[in-house]
C-alpha cells in the first residue's frame, strides 16, 4: 500500500551561509516539486555550529515560513549531512532465503544486518549503499526480486561521516520543533540524483560540487562512491575580491560572479553594472569584472585540478555541479586546465532547476528506495490538511473564474442595451 499512495517529503540542508528546504510530492511514479526555499543563516562555520540557539531559531523560521506557503505544517524532514570526514566500509551480507524466492524483505534484512557492523569511532553510518547482488553464482546490480535461490549475497558499502557533526546537526534540527525522519550524505545524494553510478562502471567520474566556502571532490568508480575530499575554497574567494575592489552590495556581487563573468565576450567594455558611491555614479564593464577576479579564479581552479590530476590522468571525466555550476566562466577555465571531458549538471525537474539543490533532490530518491524496500507509508506533513487546502484553492480559483465570466457577460449585456 505504501508504494502506491501519494507521499510528500521534505529535505533540509544546513550550510555556512544558508538553510535550504525542498518539498516534493511523490505521485504516479515521479516527484513533483512543491517548494524550493532558501533562508540566510550565519550560525555555521567550517561545518561546525557556532551558535546552536541562533541556528535553531533560523531553522524554525525557515520551517514556519515554508509551512505557511504550502498550507500545512512540516512535521518531519530528511536531513542532508555533509560528507566531512567521509569513510567507506565495504562488506558482504549473506541472507538465507527461507521461501526459496527472493523477496524485498530479504534484501531489507541484508541491509539491516549490515548496519550492525562496527565502524571507526570518529564516524557514524549515514547511508548503506547496495553495490551488487550475487544470486546462484551470478553477480547483478539489478534487484533480484522473485529469483529462485536458497541464499543471496549482498555487497554493501557503508557510507559514513563525522559522528559529532551528524549528532550536532540532528539535534539542532530537532530542537527547532521538527523530527528528523532520516539522514542522507550530500555527495551520495548528488551522485544518486544525477544517475552517475551506472555511468561510472566504465569510466571514473569526479564530481566537483562547488559551494560558497568549500568544494567537494567525490570520486565515483565501478559503481561506487570511493572517496570524498573537501577543499576549503569556493565562490567566496571571488565574491570577496570583488567586494574589496568595488564595494557594492553582496547579493549583487553573487549575481555578477555567477552570470556576468565572461572571458570570451566580444564587447568587454560594455557596462554591465552601475551604482552610486558617495553621490558619484560608477559603472563596471565586463573587462573590469573579469580582471578583478582573474587571480582568485586561477587559484581556485588550479587547486581543484591539482587534487584531481592523478585521477584525470587515468581517463576520468569531471561533472561540475553545486552553485559554482552557474558560473559558466569557471567551467570553461576548469575544462581548459584539466584537459579532460568536463560537463555541468543541474536537476532538470521543473521547480528545482538549480544545481545547489541537487543534494536535496537526491535525498528524495535515496529515501524512496528505503520506502519501496520496506513498504513504508510516510509523509513529512499533514497530508489530509494539505489535500484539503489544495482542494479549497481549486474551488476558489474555479469560483473566481466563473464569477468573472458571469460579470463580463452581464457587462456585455448592459452595454448592448439588454437586446
Amino acid at each position: 500500500m505504501g508504494n502506491n499512495i501519494k507521499q510528500i517529503y521534505v529535505a533540509i540542508e544546513l550550510s555556512e551561509n544558508e538553510i535550504k528546504l525542498l518539498v516534493g510530492e511523490y505521485y504516479n511514479t515521479r516527484f513533483n516539486i512543491i517548494r524550493a526555499e532558501r533562508f540566510a543563516t550565519n550560525a555555521i562555520s567550517d561545518f561546525k555550529i557556532s551558535n546552536k540557539e541562533e541556528l535553531s531559531a533560523d531553522i524554525r523560521n525557515a520551517i514556519n515560513q515554508t509551512s505557511a506557503k504550502i498550507g500545512a505544517k512540516i512535521e518531519q524532514v530528511i536531513l542532508v549531512i555533509p560528507a566531512y570526514n567521509f569513510k567507506r566500509f565495504p562488506l558482504r551480507s549473506k541472507v538465507i532465503v527461507e521461501s526459496g524466492i527472493v523477496k524485498r524483505e530479504d534484501i531489507a534484512k541484508a541491509i539491516s544486518n549490515s548496519l550492525k557492523t562496527k565502524v571507526d569511532k570518529d564516524v557514524m553510518i549515514v547511508n548503506p549503499m547496495v553495490v551488487k547482488y550475487k544470486v546462484n553464482g551470478i553477480n547483478t546490480r539489478r534487484l533480484p526480486e522473485k529469483e529462485l535461490c536458497n541464499e543471496i549475497l549482498v555487497d554493501i558499502d557503508l557510507l559514513c561521516a563525522d559522528i559529532n557533526i551528524c549528532y550536532d546537526y540532528v539535534s539542532v534540527v530537532e530542537s527547532s520543533g521538527v523530527k528528523v525522519l532520516d539522514i542522507a550524505l550530500n555527495t551520495y545524494a548528488v551522485a544518486k540524483e544525477a544517475a552517475l553510478f551506472e555511468e561510472s562502471l566504465n569510466r571514473s567520474i569526479i564530481i566537483v560540487d562547488i559551494g560558497r566556502s568549500c568544494t567537494y571532490l567525490s570520486l565515483l568508480s565501478k559503481g561506487k562512491l570511493v572517496s570524498t575530499e573537501i577543499v576549503f575554497d569556493g565562490l567566496n574567494s571571488l565574491i570577496n575580491r570583488i567586494y574589496r575592489t568595488f564595494n557594492i552590495p553582496y547579493n549583487d556581487i553573487i549575481k555578477l560572479v555567477k552570470y556576468s563573468v565572461d572571458y570570451t565576450s566580444e564587447n568587454p567594455d560594455d557596462v554591465i553594472y552601475a551604482w552610486t558611491d558617495e553621490g558619484i555614479t560608477r559603472t563596471m564593464t565586463t573587462r573590469m569584472l573579469n580582471e578583478s577576479i582573474a587571480k582568485p579564479i586561477d587559484v581556485l581552479s588550479d587547486k581543484l585540478i591539482t587534487m584531481c590530476k592523478p585521477i584525470i590522468e587515468t581517463g576520468a571525466s569531471i561533472i561540475l555541479t553545486g552553485e559554482g555550476e552557474q558560473m559558466k566562466a569557471l567551467a570553461d577555465v576548469i575544462k581548459i586546465k584539466a584537459e579532460c571531458d568536463v560537463k555541468t549538471y543541474y536537476p532538470d525537474t521543473i521547480g528545482v532547476r538549480d544545481p545547489s539543490f541537487t543534494a536535496l533532490y537526491g535525498t528524495f530518491f535515496i529515501y524512496r528506495d528505503k520506502v519501496l524496500m520496506n513498504n513504508l507509508s510516510v509523509n513529512c506533513i499533514d497530508l489530509l490538511k494539505y489535500d484539503s487546502m489544495i482542494d479549497q484553492k481549486e474551488l476558489d480559483s474555479e469560483g473566481a473564474t466563473i464569477t468573472t465570466k458571469i460579470k463580463n457577460l452581464f457587462k456585455q449585456y448592459i452595454e448592448k442595451g439588454g437586446n
